[in-house]
């Protein structure tokens, strides 16, 4: 079995990694990744669990998702194919999601330092593919998350991506008829 086959038994909900090539995605994840995809198990959660039975720490899983988001990012940055792009958005939210509910913060802050710009530079082609429903729902994602940075980091760069998230968001709604208001500050809870 491929990586690619492989992770698509981790994250069913991402059937858009079919379309990544992963034939270059070297890690020491490998074998647990198809290991995972031997035992006939489906899911993040079943992930965790075989994870955990054959490592002894479910820290681990933090690990392969962030690996496979990065392998992900270099596509992008390497080919800027539209084909990543959604993988890698789904990835993300579900690394904030994981990274944040097992008590790995720091783990998240860092994600959203280092790689917030790569998910801004992506709005254009999100709203240029997607149809105005998907389209709304990721570049409102993406733009919760400038608004996250621009709150948790003081550099100036985190203002100014907020700023871009923020027009191309409003661009949008504009050309779609989403008439709902871009938010300015992070939504309490969030």
């Amino acid at each position: 079995m491929k990586v690619g086959e492989a992770l698509l038994r981790i994250f069913p909900e991402v059937p858009e990694l079919e379309n990544v090539d992963f034939s270059k995605y070297a890690s020491q994840y490998v074998p647990l990744i198809l290991a995972f995809a031997d035992s006939g198990k489906t899911g993040l959660r079943e992930f965790e669990g075989f994870v955990e039975a054959q490592t002894g720490s479910k820290d681990v899983v933090g690990n392969v998702l962030i690996s496979v988001f990065q392998y992900i990012i270099i596509a992008y940055r390497r080919y800027g194919s539209y084909e990543v792009v959604v993988p890698a958005l789904k990835l993300f939210m579900n690394l904030k999601g994981w990274l944040n509910k097992n008590g790995h913060e720091k783990e998240w802050q860092l994600l959203l330092h280092n790689f917030l710009g790569y998910l801004v530079t992506m709005m254009p082609p999100i709203a240029e593919n997607e149809e105005c429903g998907m389209a709304n729902a990721y570049l409102t994602f993406i733009h919760a998350l400038t608004l996250e940075a621009r709150e948790s980091f003081a550099e100036a760069y985190f203002e100014k991506l907020e700023a871009s998230a923020s027009t191309q968001l409003m661009a949008l709604r504009e050309r779609c008829g989403i008439e709902e208001k871009v938010p300015k500050e992070k939504r309490k809870g969030c």
